[in-house]
């Protein structure tokens, strides 16, 4: 049975997200660097979900309903300083869609986010990040047998995916951004 506290809670907590995420849009900080205010509040989502996840056990479809899944996932999509939470995320996704009671498409995210920042090629086509000044899909693992991977949770031929456009923007200085996201990599445990 659907419990409508996932959705009343998770609701809250996503909404802090997005207006931190606008707060240092308007700066024009958001871009450069993962913002300290930005990890605060996704370290704090992320704790605040685990709590509930102790209580209410994983959010699946048949507990939390799509959308308390897609609010609850965007938090554990967002925990990127803390790879553990992430990873134990992942694997409860994996154990749900085995059962049908988990978007395959969310799983798909997050396999693909998880390999990014663990210096692994994607899966699934899903990530994207800045290349040469480019907004592009990061490297993908085994590409001729990409769209099979993605048809298998539901996903369209990656050429009928386009690349957004919109607000995002490259970085000021990329060197200065690569050397702090590898120095940030490390110092959460993403890499050795």
């Amino acid at each position: 049975m659907v419990d409508p506290v996932w959705e009343e809670k998770l609701s809250f907590l996503v909404q802090q997200d997005h207006a931190m995420r606008e707060v240092l849009l308007q700066k024009g900080v958001l871009w450069d660097t993962y913002h300290p205010e930005m990890e605060k509040i996704h370290l704090a989502n992320a704790k605040k979900l685990q709590s509930m996840i102790q209580k209410m056990g994983f959010p699946v479809l048949s507990n939390a309903g799509e959308k308390g899944v897609r609010l609850s996932w965007l938090i554990i999509h967002h925990a990127i300083s803390w790879p553990d939470f992430m990873k134990e995320g992942l694997t409860q996704m994996r154990l749900a869609a085995a059962q049908h009671d988990y978007l395959l498409e969310l799983l798909a995210y997050t396999d693909d986010r998880i390999a990014f920042y663990e210096d692994r090629p994607q899966l699934y086509g899903t990530n994207l990040d800045w290349i040469a000044g480019e907004l592009k899909r990061t490297p993908i693992a085994d590409p001729a047998f990409l769209d099979q991977r993605r048809k298998s949770l539901g996903l369209p031929p990656v050429s009928r995916v386009p690349i957004p456009t919109g607000e995002e923007r490259p970085p000021k200085d990329p060197e200065k951004k690569l050397r702090e996201f590898k120095e940030w990599q490390r110092r959460v445990g993403w890499i050795p």
